[in-house]
């Protein structure tokens, strides 16, 4: 009596850990997606047309769940402003440019990769990212610019589009999630025939078979 009791236990004990891991595998699944809906909506759903009007409601990415996006500008405008990466040498390069792209009376700027190329007066669609300007490219570019031409202060739109960004983050995150769910997967699976009939649990078969024991023998004193 005494050992099925321990065994039962012990057998209690195991199925709560397998609850456990499981639990813990779907939780973690749960919030990788949450926190990526998004980016991978955009990625797999995108690019979304969007009109003139669209973009000039927006204040950031926060206020779309579309960020991927292709545009119509009117015109191109190259700033002249760029942005500068150094070798290990020492040698800098221009690494991305910007852009004034013309919607109406507003105008977005652009992140374009390598340098600048002049004014485009017949651009055509236009597809990036809308991203939140970084603290440099504040200072550096969208300031500088208000500044060079006063009359602009008001007309550029308070974010960015950014044509050279990349899907790497978004298939590290696709990565993690089919990670995350095949793990979950297996601790349902090793949960549920665990749960089923004990007799088949992984401690009772071998309790059951004492031909695995391991019996000290005795020493003589």
């Amino acid at each position: 009596m005494e050992q099925n009791s321990t065994v039962q236990k012990a057998i209690k004990i195991s199925n709560l850990t397998a609850l456990v891991l499981a639990a813990t595998a779907i939780l973690l699944l749960a919030l990788l997606v949450a926190f990526n809906i998004k980016p991978l909506y955009n990625h797999f759903t995108g690019p979304f047309e969007v009109s003139s009007e669209e973009l000039i409601s927006y204040q950031g990415p926060q206020d779309t769940f579309r960020t991927y996006v292709t545009t119509y500008p009117i015109m191109a405008l190259d700033t002249s402003y760029h942005l500068f990466e150094k070798l290990d040498n020492g040698t800098e390069f221009i690494s991305h440019s910007y852009y004034a792209l013309l919607f109406e009376d507003r105008l977005l700027l652009a992140k374009y990769p390598g340098s600048g190329k002049g004014d485009d007066i017949q651009p055509g669609p236009v597809t990036g990212k809308i991203v939140r300007l970084t603290d440099e490219e504040k200072i550096q570019v969208l300031e500088a610019l208000k500044e060079e031409y006063p009359n602009l202060k008001e007309v550029f739109l308070p974010y960015l589009l950014d044509t050279t960004a990349d899907s790497g983050s978004v298939w590290l995150s696709i990565v993690g999630i089919a990670i995350l769910f095949a793990l979950s997967v297996l601790s349902l699976v090793n949960l549920i025939r665990r749960s089923g009939d004990s007799s088949k649990h992984p401690i009772e078969s071998v309790i059951s078979n004492p031909d695995d024991w391991q019996q000290t023998p005795n020493v003589p004193m």
